[in-house]
């Protein structure tokens, strides 16, 4: 039997058929976007003038026939065998994503009419839903099966496995597209604004057959021949040219193929590797986790990729010398993002390639032992705070985490203490800091231009004041950790303590607003015949005069551009708060930093004793920010990161 290619329309499809999604396919992962451009094109093609027997194309869906009835009872786990044979079964090499999705709408539109499956049958010539299993996930068939109306009204956070929340994401999408922008697009069609006039041309096209007058939604259907003997082979030709699976995707096949455990659990038992490869998937896609691992804004496809990553790169380190790392890192990160070398999942196929039996299961079951004992490596690093805020600073500076796997391999053991490891970390804080040098009164000489050096060094003060928190309790007792998750979520920046200069306001109405905001946050503070003059001013459009009269009043100095660039007039500011105050004087910057504190809003703890004047000694003025206050602050930065610092003598 050779391979063929025919034309389907979804009607057709709907004959109850099984699909089986193999292990080496990633989970169910379409983004709302994703969702929504495909319920944008069905319902524009739906309502747009068209010629008869029109039809919308999706991409093409390659599939593989299974019709040896001993194959099909064990991949469709409790599905009658007379009825496996009438519908037809099929191993999906590519087309999981748009086929669960089309699951998820046509049940939701099913739902929406009220219809069963007897009342589809009846209504619709017979047709019925095609069923899909997932090899690593089978619960997933009964989670879609059992989906109802109530799923929209639930947490998708509390999902029982990450296919789950993907799932049920997409499943909300649809109800709230239809809701909103499908609305807006019949308005704009003159089709009416009610819900069933969104949802039942929908219906209609996905129900069409390739023979429907008014259209349907078709695919091509690319059939391998049965007797092909390497689906994943198949798959890697297939998607050669366009976006690939990831190598982890490609890996979990890999691990999951049944001639892995044809002896059963002697080495390895394939629910336990199934279990713990979903535990560490799980672990991997929460933000607090993934963000002490990795620098902010950087993710992943599928975040299990980095597991795999990091034992490439550790057996591709291995005999390579230390000095040499960083050179090699940088050819080893171009070859992974080539994605037409899937060098991670080369690397493990090559493992495995050619092994069989006892052998085989052997080496499956020692390879995953080293995936577990990095992600176990990681996890440990995770729940040790001191530990955690060193590796979470350094992956903020871009420093790879292998690195760090690799020395705890090589240098710490059962006799050395954790406090080698920290100090070894320090030492990497220090050198990500080489740079930063003391001006001649030995304070940090950095200025704003140098914006990584200045957020690596305000960051390293963060983390330090973290850490402070911690040595003062013993090692068991340590309990505080920094927020990586958050710096990435709030994108947080370098901000201007006293403001940049109220000079960079050119415009007469943001100088009006300056002094408008001013003058209410210095509130009865300022003497009547002052604010009668500045009032005048104002009205004369003298508004740099103006300024100058509040700036005195408010104690503020206007320092030249130098100073006020120099990191000892900086510090670290999520961006929401740092747009809200602008050019404001030192005292509206406090309040509204104080506001965001008493909201719950987080703010970095240098920060807040930066506007709490924590450095002022002498703790008079709490409403202005001058040259003392700057160089008390410099020289607190400078004595506080002082173990970080390269200082020449």
């Amino acid at each position: 039997m050779q391979n063929s290619i025919k034309q389907y329309s979804i009607g057709e499809l709907l004959d109850g058929r099984y699909f089986y999604i193999p292990a080496y396919q990633r989970g169910y992962r379409w983004t709302a976007k994703q969702v929504e451009d495909l319920l944008r094109d069905l319902l524009c093609f739906a309502n747009d003038e068209k010629k008869d027997f029109d039809f919308y194309c999706l991409q093409p869906i390659i599939a593989k026939p299974i019709t040896d009835t001993a194959k099909m009872q064990t991949l469709f786990k409790g599905i009658d065998s007379q009825s496996l044979a009438e519908k037809g079964c099929w191993e999906v090499i590519d087309g999981q994503q748009r086929l669960t999705t089309l699951f998820l709408l046509y049940k939701y539109l099913m739902l929406k009419k009220g219809w069963d499956e007897e009342t589809l049958a009846e209504e619709e010539d017979g047709k019925e839903l095609y069923h899909i299993f997932y090899a690593t996930r089978e619960e997933s068939s009964d989670f879609l099966q059992s989906l109802s109306l109530d799923a929209l009204n639930s947490d998708s956070s509390n999902a029982s496995n990450i296919d789950h929340f993907h799932m049920l994401g997409a499943f909300k999408t649809i109800d709230e597209w239809i809701k909103t922008s499908g609305k807006e697009i019949n308005a704009r069609y003159n089709l009416g604004k009610g819900l069933d006039a969104v949802r039942s041309p929908i219906f209609e096209l996905l129900n069409g057959m390739r023979d429907t007058k008014t259209g349907s939604v078709q695919v091509l259907w690319y059939e391998l021949a049965e007797n092909s003997d390497n689906s994943i082979r198949e798959f890697q030709k297939i998607n050669t040219g366009k976006l690939k699976l990831t190598d982890a995707e490609l890996v979990k096949g890999l691990f999951l193929q049944s001639k892995n455990f044809s002896h059963g659990a002697q080495f390895i038992d394939k629910n336990i590797l199934a279990a713990e490869w979903e535990m560490v998937e799980n672990t991997l896609h929460a933000n607090s986790f993934w963000y002490f691992l990795q620098k902010k804004g950087v993710d992943m496809a599928n975040r299990i990729d980095l597991i795999f990553t990091l034992i490439y790169k550790r057996h591709r380190l291995s005999n390579i010398p230390e000095e040499r790392h960083a050179e090699e890192l940088a050819i080893i990160d171009k070859e992974i993002q080539d994605p037409r070398k899937s060098v991670i999942f080369r690397f493990f196929y090559d493992m495995l390639e050619g092994l069989q039996g006892k052998e085989l299961q052997k080496k499956v079951a020692e390879t995953w032992a080293e995936v577990m004992d990095t992600f176990r490596r990681l996890d440990d690093w995770f729940y040790t705070p001191r530990i955690y805020n060193y590796i979470g600073l350094l992956s903020q500076c871009d420093e790879d985490i292998v690195n760090h796997l690799i020395y705890y391999d090589t240098k710490i053991d059962d006799s050395t203490s954790q406090e080698e490891f920290i100090s070894y970390l320090k030492d990497r804080v220090k050198f990500q800091l080489r740079s930063v040098h003391l001006n001649e009164d030995g304070i940090i000489d950095l200025k704003y231009k140098q914006r990584s050096l200045v957020f690596k060094t305000l960051l390293t003060l963060n983390v330090h004041l973290v850490n402070m928190q911690n040595t003062k309790f013993n090692s068991v007792s340590e309990v505080y950790k920094f927020p990586f998750d958050v710096l990435n979520e709030q994108n947080w920046d370098i901000e201007h303590i006293d403001s940049f200069s109220t000079n960079k306001l050119k415009k007469d109405e943001d100088k009006s607003e300056w002094i408008h905001t001013a003058l209410h946050d210095l509130g009865s503070s300022l003497p009547e015949d002052a604010l009668i003059r500045i009032n005048e001013l104002v009205k004369s459009k003298l508004y740099n005069q103006a300024i100058t009269i509040i700036k005195d009043f408010a104690n503020e100095e206007e320092e030249n551009e130098d100073v006020k660039n120099s990191i000892c007039n900086l510090t670290l500011l999520d961006s929401q708060t740092n747009r809200s105050y602008g050019n404001s004087l030192f005292c509206t910057k406090r309040k509204i930093i104080i506001d965001r504190l008493m909201k719950g809003v987080f703010v970095p703890i240098g920060t807040q004793y930066v506007f709490s004047k924590l450095y002022d000694p002498s703790g008079t003025n709490r409403s202005a920010w001058r040259q003392d206050d700057m160089n008390n602050y410099g020289r607190h930065l400078t004595d506080l990161l002082k173990d970080y610092l390269t200082v020449e003598d």
